[in-house]
C-alpha cells in the first residue's frame, strides 16, 4: 500500500526558523517520515524551496525518495548551524541606520547577504526537476496582493527572498514593475496552499516558529539606562499583527475537517434524497486533510533578527526536543 501524499507547511519568523530544523531532524532523520508538497512563507519559505530540491525519482520509489530527502536536510541543517554565524550572514546594517531612512534608505538593513545565501543554497534547475511540489507566498506592495510561486518560477530566488523581506527593515524585492516583501503580511501560515496541490495532499504537517500565544511584554527603561525606542514599538507591533493572522488558516481547514467529517456521520439519518444530494453536491469540492501541527511551548529566541549561533543551536535543540516528545520511537 502506497504512503499517504503528505504536505509540509511552514510559518514565518526570522531566526525562529531554526525551530523548524530541529523539529525536521525528528521527522525525517529520525521518524522517516518523506514529504511530497512544500509550502512556506518568510523563513519557512527558505526552509521549504532548501528541501524541495530533493529528487522524488520516477518511477516512484519510496526508499531513495526519502534518503534524498535525508541527504537534503542535513545540508539545511548544517546551513543554520554552521554557515549562520550571526547577523552578518543575513543582513548587513546600512550607513546612517534611521537617519538613513530619514534622507531616502528603502530599508533598516541591506538583505544581501541573505541573497547570497539563497543563490548559494537553492537551485532552480534541481527545483523544477525534483518532482516534488513548493509553493511559497509574497505579497505586492502595489497591489496588497497575496500571490503563490511555484517550483518552476523562472524567478523563484527573487520570490523566495521577497517572501522573507520584512519592509522597513529589509528592501522590497522589485520583480516586473511591483515590489514584492513578506507573505506572512497576509498569511503566516499557507496552508490553503498545500490544499491546491494536486493531487492534495492526505497528512499536512504544520510546523509553526513562534507560540501560538502572545506573551505580554515590558516596554519601559531597563535599570542599564537603556530606553524603550521605535525600534521596541516595531517589534512589538510586528509581534501584534503577525499574531492576529498567525491561526486562520489553520482554524478554517479545521473547521472544514469537522463539518465533511460530521456530515458523513449524519448522512445515513437524512432520508430526503435531494437535500442528502444537494449538501454532497456541496461539500464534494471541500478538500480536507489530517493536520498534524507543532509549535514551540516556549521563546527560545526572543527577536525573529537575533541570528546568534548560540541562540540558533537552543533552538534547534529545543524543536528537537520537542519533536521526540511529540513523535516518540515506535
Amino acid at each position: 500500500m502506497a504512503r499517504p501524499r503528505r504536505a509540509l507547511v511552514m510559518s514565518g519568523g526570522g531566526a525562529k526558523g531554526s525551530f523548524q530544523v530541529g523539529v525536521l531532524e525528528v521527522l525525517i532523520l529520525e521518524r522517516g517520515i518523506d514529504f511530497d508538497i512544500f509550502c512556506g512563507v518568510s523563513v519557512g519559505s527558505l526552509n521549504a524551496a532548501f528541501l524541495a530540491q530533493a529528487e522524488a525519482p520516477k518511477p516512484a520509489d519510496e526508499a531513495r525518495s526519502l534518503a534524498n530527502l535525508q541527504e537534503v536536510f542535513r545540508r539545511l541543517r548544517a546551513v543554520w548551524l554552521e554557515r549562520i554565524t550571526g547577523n552578518s550572514a543575513v543582513f548587513s546594517k546600512r550607513l546612517g541606520g534611521m537617519a538613513g531612512i530619514v534622507s531616502g534608505s528603502d530599508s533598516l538593513y541591506d538583505s544581501t547577504p541573505l541573497r547570497r545565501l539563497i543563490a548559494a543554497s537553492i537551485d532552480p534547475l534541481r527545483l523544477k526537476s525534483s518532482g516534488r511540489d513548493l509553493r511559497i507566498q509574497y505579497v505586492s506592495l502595489e497591489t496588497g496582493v497575496i500571490h503563490a510561486v511555484e517550483e518552476t518560477d523562472p524567478r523563484i530566488l527573487d520570490h523566495v527572498l521577497a517572501s522573507s523581506s520584512m519592509p522597513f527593515l529589509f528592501p522590497p524585492v522589485e520583480v516586473a514593475g511591483e515590489h514584492l516583501v513578506d507573505g506572512g503580511l497576509r498569511d503566516v501560515t499557507p496552508l490553503g496552499q498545500a490544499f491546491r496541490a494536486e493531487p492534495p495532499p492526505d497528512e499536512i504537517y504544520v510546523l509553526y516558529a513562534s507560540p501560538f500565544e502572545l506573551k505580554p511584554k515590558e516596554l519601559k527603561d531597563n535599570w542599564l539606562g537603556t530606553k524603550v525606542n521605535a525600534f521596541d514599538f516595531l517589534g512589538r507591533t510586528i509581534e501584534i499583527l503577525s499574531d492576529e493572522i498567525y491561526l486562520n488558516d489553520v482554524d478554517g481547514a479545521k473547521l472544514l475537517n469537522r463539518v465533511k467529517a460530521n456530515w458523513l456521520k449524519a448522512r445515513t439519518s437524512v432520508t430526503d434524497p435531494a437535500a442528502k444530494a444537494e449538501i454532497d453536491d456541496a461539500l464534494k469540492n471541500i478538500r480536507t486533510a489530517t493536520l498534524v501541527e507543532v509549535a514551540p511551548k516556549d521563546e527560545i529566541i526572543a527577536n525573529a533578527l537575533d541570528f546568534a549561533p548560540e541562540g540558533i543551536r537552543r533552538n534547534y535543540e529545543y524543536g528537537r526536543q520537542l519533536a521526540r516528545e511529540r513523535f516518540p520511537a515506535l
